[in-house]
């Protein structure tokens, strides 16, 4: 293993090892205070570390292509021979064949069992009972499963002629039943990604931004909006309770509906009144208002990079409609950008200052997925119009934590796609590779005045020079192999900026969060637990009483 590897390897290890701290403490921060289950809690940790370090293989990808270029040349390094760089590109394929499939087996049987192991709890129960009853129900993921990878093995990838000659784009229809029987069940993955991407980041790219920018309503103000709300509700329960005061009339169930609904509402204000109380007096609000200004800034800087994004997206999938290679036969994919990205452009201009260019892609990673989080905590999880799960502070059941962490899963694989074909294309595929792109006797010499021969990679430029990345390669095997999937991905973008502009339209005119967020359900949980706490006490109190009485009682015989 050479020293860039050594180097690449260490860091990805630190990174993964940093990722897994991040996903016990938002696991944690998430889940419910009482409804907890160590299982569902284990894989969900495991999943969203998997996920995220399945991401963070990208930038590695990248450095290692990246640095078996000459900046200076436009040649291979001495150290990078053929032999060398198969080795190099062999182990990241393995290391994304292996991610790529955890990720599947999370997805079609780990999570589906932890969540049916979690739902057929019963005290009466037998643990071996407990988990035949789940086994049974997540056989029907594993028959999903498995008939995905049967029919990838029949599918006959395309053998359309490109309008091109391109010996890049040829080799991607050379590989194994295997390989195609797995990436095929991957690309199914992917198309359920998409629908996330399309349904969660989306509007996450916007609600982020904008909640950072217009920051939370004043705890002062909220307080006296609260006690307005609680006095005109108890002046309305005094108003239908004495409407019946003095008669022997019964409330009628239209009175008795409203009567029960203000209840349910002024419990909710008071525990809300509560909560700002507490709020007030916490230490993080002095610390939320020192940092007030930066978040200001860094919102604005958010919502910048979102604008540049969306942009891109919208030049390239432009691009793709209008300079494709072969179109639709071959999932509209590109030679080489003919329309200026911003984003590409980003990162051709920090590759000069390395590592910053890798850093940024790293930073856009992570950008994704807290914009797909905050998509997923402001929507719910939800199955059409109907609410499942409500992702809040220290109140996530264990069944909500598990849905979050397949929708975060799946909307991550679909990141992979568009941050490979749409947002970077160019960047994506070879990094800051570039060549020499000017021959002098048979030899490639860009020397003195021929400087300025050396230029990026792009599908056209030799391949024994410009290496492509790993993912590059996987997810267009993926398209040509199968167009299908190539013309939903393509489709799907489309979908994915129209949602974005309805998104950012609401978000714009949306009302600051509010500091407090309390339900029914929050407060009958409350009210049961201090319900079992006076019952535990007056139980124990019963008991020291009867005690004393008895001691009593024996000292008055003596």
């Amino acid at each position: 293993m050479s020293a860039v590897e050594g180097v690449a390897w260490t860091v990805y290890g630190l990174i993964v090892a940093s990722l897994l701290f991040f996903s016990i403490g938002f696991t944690r921060y998430y889940q419910h205070r009482h409804e907890t289950e160590p299982f569902a809690t284990s894989v969900t940790v495991i999943a969203l570390t998997l996920v995220l370090a399945t991401l963070a293989l990208m930038p590695v990808d990248i450095f290692l292509v990246s640095s078996t270029v000459d900046y200076n040349t436009g040649l291979k390094k001495s150290w990078a021979n053929p032999d060398k760089i198969f080795w190099m590109t062999l182990t990241v394929q393995i290391v994304y064949y292996v991610c790529y499939g955890l990720i599947a087996l999370f997805s079609f049987f780990v999570i589906p069992f932890a969540y049916f192991y979690y739902e057929e709890y019963d005290e009466g129960g037998t643990q071996r009972d407990r988990i035949a009853s789940a086994l049974k129900f997540t056989s029907f993921f594993v028959i999903i499963s498995v008939l995905l990878v049967l029919i990838g093995l029949f599918v006959k990838p395309s053998h359309q002629p490109p309008k091109h000659n391109i010996e890049w784009l040829e080799k991607l229809l050379l590989e194994s039943s295997g390989e195609k029987s797995i990436s095929f069940a991957i690309a199914c993955l992917f198309l359920l990604g998409m629908l996330v991407f399309i349904t969660y980041t989306a509007p996450g790219l916007s609600i982020l931004p904008f909640s950072m920018i217009k920051g939370r309503r004043r705890i002062k103000a909220e307080s006296e909006e609260v006690n307005s709300r609680l006095t005109v509700n108890r002046e309305r329960q005094r108003e239908l309770q004495a409407k019946y005061t003095g008669t022997n009339k019964i409330l009628s169930k239209r009175d008795q509906r409203a009567l029960d609904d203000l209840s349910d509402e002024e419990r909710i204000l008071t525990r809300r009144r509560s909560a700002i109380e507490e709020e007030e007096k916490s230490w993080m609000q002095h610390i939320l208002r020192l940092i007030r200004p930066f978040e200001v800034i860094i919102g604005f800087l958010l919502l910048a990079l979102t604008l540049i994004v969306v942009v891109s997206i919208f030049l390239t999938i432009i691009d793709k409609m209008m300079f494709s290679v072969c179109g639709s036969k071959c999932g509209y994919i590109i030679t080489h950008a003919k329309i200026f990205n911003p984003i590409n452009f980003i990162f051709t201009a920090l590759q000069k200052a390395f590592p910053l260019d890798y850093i940024f892609m790293t930073l856009l990673i992570v950008y994704f997925f807290l914009a797909t989080m905050s998509g997923v905590i402001t929507i719910g999880v939800r199955f059409l119009w109907v609410a499942l799960f409500q992702i809040r502070k220290h109140a996530t059941m264990p069944q909500g934590l598990l849905f979050t962490t397949v929708i975060l899963t799946l909307g991550l694989l679909a990141l992979n796609y568009s941050l490979t074909a749409v947002v970077t294309p160019g960047y994506a595929h070879f990094g800051s590779q570039v060549y020499c792109n000017y021959t002098e006797g048979g030899l490639r010499n860009c020397a003195g005045e021929h400087a300025d021969k050396i230029v990026p990679c792009d599908i056209y430029a030799p391949t024994e020079i410009c290496t492509p990345t790993i993912a590059s390669i996987l997810i267009d095997r993926m398209i040509v192999n199968t167009p299908f999937f190539g013309i939903a991905f393509y489709y799907a973008q489309w979908a994915f900026l129209i949602v974005f502009v309805f998104g950012f339209v609401i978000a714009l005119f949306r009302k600051p969060r509010e500091n407090t967020h309390v339900l029914v359900s929050d407060v009958d949980e409350d009210e049961e637990q201090e319900g079992l706490l006076e019952r535990s006490v007056g139980h124990h109190r019963d008991r020291y009483g009867s005690r004393q009485r008895n001691a009593e009682a024996a000292t008055s015989s003596i």
